[in-house]
């Protein structure tokens, strides 16, 4: 009986959580899928390191949740991308019959994820870029076809990542693969990015 109760909080999770945040399989303007809505839930990402190519930042906004709530973000693109130490993870309040619970889905070592075409919707991101041929102010669309017209943002050659924090709104890709990866559901809010 554990084992069912477990892997049907397990299945309704990681349902929830990729329509929350990893639902990029068809992309639309913007970068998500247009049939999907954002639950709402921000969720944390950290990247050990992570090189892309064809980078673009604008600011665009997110409509989250049920209530419809409108939030400004930054949306990077990047073009391809290769990561190492990746981790993701939402608390998620209120699963019926369980309560307040943490998702975390971790994928260690060197270059464990590429990514094409991957899109992230960010209210705020802390750690270290190094950009090639970087040009800030520029209207995005110029580069990017999914930034409406006139977006203000960044736009470089090249870059290298050290995410120690993204909050993040969404994730979408046109392919993503994640190797060796491990995803972990808990009771409480402990089970989080960044927690020893």
């Amino acid at each position: 009986m554990g084992y069912t109760r477990t892997w049907k909080l397990l299945t309704a999770l990681t349902v929830g959580f990729v329509a929350a945040g990893g639902a990029g399989v068809a992309m639309a303007q913007g970068g998500l899928s247009a049939n999907l809505a954002l639950s709402g839930t921000i969720f944390k990402v950290t990247i050990g390191d992570a090189d892309g190519q064809d980078f673009s930042l604008f600011v665009d906004r997110e409509t989250l949740g049920q209530e419809g709530n409108t939030e400004p973000v930054s949306r990077l693109r990047f073009g391809t991308v290769t990561a190492s130490d990746l981790c993701v993870s939402a608390k998620l309040p209120d699963i019926p019959g369980v309560g307040n619970v943490s998702f975390k889905l971790e994928s260690a070592g060197q270059n464990s994820v590429d990514g094409e075409n991957l899109v992230v919707g960010a209210r705020v991101l802390q750690g270290d870029l190094t950009l090639s041929n970087p040009q800030l102010g520029v209207d995005t669309s110029q580069r990017n076809p999914d930034a409406p017209p006139n977006s203000w943002g960044l736009v470089s050659d090249d870059i290298d990542v050290q995410a120690r924090n993204i909050d993040a709104t969404s994730v979408a890709a046109n392919t993503l693969t994640v190797r060796n990866a491990t995803v972990t559901v808990e009771r409480g809010s402990d089970n989080v990015c960044g927690k020893q």
